[in-house]
């Protein structure tokens, strides 16, 4: 073998090699922790703590959060091979039980709209069950906050809207 071709092929190697390292050597993230890695640049929105993470069906990952402002937000983000993508983030609620409403909700659509999710803080403690769009929507604590959730795979136009509370005798609240 030449020397020139014995010397072309350890570089590949070595570069292969160096490649493969930084690959498997790359940290390990949490879903959260990539958010508040792709967010850094965002001085207003930035992840100041997390307040619960629901593991979705086909690698996707819905994490609630609190930034900086102390405002919640919720972000639906996808797994991919070597990272993770952030899909969307849902505008911000106030945490704040000033409402007049038993919660206060926002609609996103993601994934090209082929995807939705409902959600919202409950500000009405006697609010026990919620439906959105239809959908029984699942309720949880997280750190002194009663968060309500429904995911869906249609497209939802934003004019088709609804949600409705009941109380634990299963009256409607409103």
């Amino acid at each position: 073998m030449k020397k020139s071709t014995l010397i072309l092929v350890i570089t590949i190697v070595c570069i292969f090699t160096a490649g493969i390292f930084s690959v498997v050597g790359k940290e390990n993230l949490s879903p959260y922790d990539f958010l508040v890695k792709e967010m850094k640049n965002d001085n207003v929105h930035i992840p100041a703590e997390m307040l619960y993470q629901v593991n979705m069906d086909e690698g996707e990952y819905l994490i609630f959060y609190k930034y900086q402002r102390g405002i919640v937000a919720c972000a639906i983000i996808k797994k991919k091979p070597l990272s993770y993508g952030l899909l969307r983030i849902s505008s911000g609620i106030w945490p704040t039980n000033n409402s007049e409403v038993p919660a206060d909700l926002r609609f996103s659509s993601y994934n090209k709209g082929r995807a939705w999710i409902f959600w919202g803080i409950i500000k009405d403690s006697s609010v026990a069950k919620v439906l959105l769009n239809g959908k029984e929507a699942t309720i949880i604590e997280a750190k002194g906050l009663r968060i309500c959730y429904a995911t869906g795979k249609a497209n939802t136009p934003i004019t088709e809207l609804d949600y409705k509370f009941f109380d634990e005798q299963g009256q409607p609240i409103m």
